[in-house]
C-alpha cells in the first residue's frame, strides 16, 4: 500500500482511493471486464487495502497493466507525527497540492478512536477554536477523506483492534456534505472499509439545512451538534454561524430527528470559564434539551496561545453536570486527550509543527 516517490509524481492519473462502484465501472470501461470483476477491484482497494493493480491477481494480466498505467495510488503523505504523554498521536498529512491537514489517533485501553478532517481549515470562525484562525482553504475530496483512514490504519493497530471514527478534526463536515457522503458510502460498506455507521460520528456547528439533508441520506451515521451556548446572544458571540442558524431553527431540526428511530444526538458543550458554565446557562441547556432525543457531552476548553478563554474549574463543571442530570438530561464529562501536543478538541491548526505545518 505504500507509495513510491515516482508514483506520487506522476500526473494525469486517476486516483483510486475515493472511486466508488460507479467510478470504477467508468474507469474500467473498454477493458473487457465483467461487472463482477469491477466489484472485485472495489474489494481489492477497500476491503483488502491493496492499491497496486498489478497485485490484483484474479483479474486478467492485460487489464491489470492498463489500470496500473492510468491510475494513481496516492495517499496523503505523513510529514510529521507527535506523541502525547497520554498516548494520543497526531499526524500532519500533506495533500497532493501541498496543503496540509491533521488527523489524530486516540488509544484508551482496548478502545481506539480516530479523529479525521473534512476540510483544509474552516470558515465557521468559532471564537474558541484554533482551526478557525487558519481560515478556509478548500474542501477535501472523498479520496482525501478516505486516505486518512488508509494512513492511520498503516501507522497504528486500529485495523486489527477495530476503531471508532469521529469527524471532529479540521473543517465543518456539513459544508462539504457531498464529498463526505461519498466517502461515508465506502467507509460504511461491508465490502468497503467496513466500519459500522454506529461507530462513526459526524460533528457539525449547526448548518441546519445541510443537517436535514444529511439525516435523510442512506449513509448518515451518528450525529453531534456543537451547541456551546444556550442563548442566541451568547452563541452568536462564540459561534458566528448562529446568525444564520439560530437555536430555534436548530431545535426544530433536533425535534424532527428525535422522532426518528435512530441513536441519540450528542450536544457538545465546551465549558469556558466564567462565560458559559454557570448555573443559569446549565438550566437553559436543560430547557433546550427537554423533549429531545439527545445527550450532552461536557468538554473542558483546551487552552492554546491566542485563544481568549480559560477552562471551567472542576467544581463548576460538576455543578453544571448536576443541573442537567437533575433535569433528566443524560450528561457526561468528556476526558480531553492530547492537549500537550495540541491534538485535543479545537486545537488542530497545523501551527505547532516546524515551519507551521504549511
Amino acid at each position: 500500500m505504500s507509495l513510491s516517490l515516482a508514483a506520487r509524481e506522476q500526473e494525469g492519473r486517476i486516483a483510486l482511493v475515493g472511486l466508488g462502484r460507479e467510478g470504477l465501472a467508468s474507469l474500467c470501461a473498454g477493458l473487457g471486464l465483467k461487472p463482477f470483476q469491477v466489484s472485485e477491484i472495489y474489494r481489492w482497494i477497500y476491503g483488502r487495502r491493496v492499491l497496486d493493480p498489478l497485485a490484483w491477481t484474479n483479474l486478467p494480466k492485460e487489464a491489470r497493466a492498463a489500470l496500473a498505467a492510468r491510475t494513481s495510488a496516492e495517499l496523503p503523505e505523513v510529514t510529521g507525527e507527535q506523541v502525547s504523554s497520554d498516548g494520543t498521536r497526531k499526524f500532519l498529512l500533506r495533500l497532493s497540492d501541498g496543503q496540509a491537514i491533521e488527523a489524530v489517533f486516540i488509544p484508551d485501553g482496548n478502545r481506539r478512536t480516530v479523529c479525521v478532517s473534512s476540510q483544509v481549515g474552516c470558515a465557521v470562525g468559532c471564537a474558541f477554536c484554533l482551526t478557525a484562525r487558519m481560515g478556509f482553504r478548500r474542501n477535501l475530496t472523498p479520496g482525501e477523506i478516505l486516505g486518512q483512514f488508509f494512513v492511520l490504519e498503516e501507522r497504528t493497530d486500529i485495523r486489527e483492534v477495530g476503531y471508532n471514527a469521529v469527524f471532529m478534526g479540521m473543517g465543518e463536515p456539513m459544508a462539504n456534505r457531498t464529498n463526505l457522503e461519498a466517502a461515508l458510502a465506502i467507509l460504511e460498506d461491508e465490502e468497503g472499509l467496513g466500519i459500522s455507521w454506529r461507530r462513526i460520528t459526524v460533528s457539525t456547528s449547526g448548518l441546519a439545512d445541510q443537517m436535514e439533508a444529511f439525516a435523510r441520506s442512506a449513509v448518515c451515521p451518528r450525529l453531534s451538534l456543537s451547541l456551546n451556548a444556550p442563548t442566541d446572544e451568547l452563541r452568536s458571540r462564540l459561534m458566528p454561524v448562529n446568525a444564520k442558524c439560530d437555536l430555534r431553527r436548530l431545535r426544530s431540526v433536533l425535534q424532527n430527528l428525535s422522532r426518528r428511530d435512530r441513536e441519540r444526538i450528542s450536544l457538545e458543550y465546551i465549558l469556558l470559564g466564567g462565560v458559559n458554565d454557570g448555573q443559569e446557562e446549565a438550566e437553559a441547556v436543560a430547557r433546550f434539551a427537554k423533549g429531545l432525543k439527545v445527550k450532552v457531552n461536557l468538554i473542558q476548553f483546551n487552552a492554546a496561545e491566542g485563544l481568549p478563554f480559560v477552562p471551567s474549574d472542576a467544581e463548576r463543571t460538576r455543578s453544571f453536570q448536576a443541573v442537567l442530570l437533575r433535569r433528566g438530561v443524560p450528561t457526561s464529562i468528556r476526558k480531553s486527550r492530547g492537549q500537550d501536543i495540541l491534538a485535543a478538541c479545537g486545537q488542530l491548526a497545523r501551527n505547532n509543527w516546524p515551519g507551521g505545518g504549511a
